[in-house]
């Protein structure tokens, strides 16, 4: 499950590694207007932060975007910041447009940003980049750590629960034809379940789904599916699509190597 503008590569990454996949946009991804863009640029024309955040590929793709619109170079516009890229892909987008990033941390993941990188943001003003549903793990421990912490939404992602993609994907899953989940956002689990129950009742698909195997990509996706009741199984140490990937095959690689009755 993956958003629209991700969805193609995600589909061609998992399928060289020799996975045959069933795929859907549960989530809609909706750029703010442009009085609200004008007001981000605005903010950092100000230098109100001395470092910047960027968590995902589209949300740089977007304020650039904005930028461009207003005639601003994104890279000029974030030279005096502390330029912050939760993870390598988002890393890369960034310095594909010429901005100059300062710090990936090792675990690709707001958990890892804060456990890296958080006492060394104290008492900086750090301005979060990213969408509607940022994952507040990031927001709070950057604010525990002592830093003062601007939040600015690029983008909404939209839950879209009549998508017949979904519907297919739901229905695949319960009729037992899917063999593992990879859950790649909270809200993409939630808007999973949530379209699931319209045909099916919930307790039925929590059931299903702690017959099969279940990946997150991430601690706080992990802990939304623990929280529905649901097992998880896998959680990559890095929090990209990639490395969750990876998990599943060698869960599986190893399952299959397992004597019968064995856990």
């Amino acid at each position: 499950m993956r958003p629209k503008d991700k969805l193609e590569e995600s589909l061609l990454l998992a399928r060289e590694k020799g996975l045959e996949v069933v795929a859907a946009s549960p989530l809609q991804v909706q750029s703010i207007d442009s009085t609200e863009g004008a007001a981000i640029i605005e903010f950092l024309k100000e230098g109100a932060a001395e470092a910047v955040v960027l968590t995902s590929t589209t949300g740089v793709e977007i304020l650039d975007r904005i930028a461009s619109q207003r005639g601003v170079k994104l890279a000029s516009l974030l030279a005096g910041c502390s330029n912050i890229a939760i993870g390598p892909l988002t890393a890369k987008a960034m310095e594909d447009r010429g901005i100059r990033v300062d710090m990936v941390p090792e675990e690709h993941s707001s958990d890892g940003l804060v456990r890296q990188m958080g006492r060394h943001l104290a008492g900086k003003r750090v301005c979060l980049l990213r969408s509607s549903h940022g994952e507040r793990s990031l927001f709070d421990g950057l604010v525990e750590c002592g830093a003062k912490v601007t939040e600015k939404v690029l983008y909404r992602l939209v839950p879209d629960l009549g998508s017949p993609e979904l519907k297919y994907l739901i229905d695949e899953s319960m009729a037992g034809r899917v063999d593992a989940f990879a859950f790649t956002s909270s809200l993409s689990a939630e808007t999973y379940i949530t379209a699931a129950e319209r045909s099916y009742p919930r307790e039925k698909v929590i059931d299903m789904l702690n017959a099969h195997l279940v990946a997150a990509m991430g601690g706080p996706t992990r802990r939304k599916l623990e929280g529905m009741g649901i097992k998880v199984t896998v959680v990559p140490s890095s929090a990209t699509f990639a490395a969750m990937l990876d998990g599943i095959l060698y869960w599986m690689e190893g399952a299959s190597r397992r004597p019968t009755g064995r856990p």
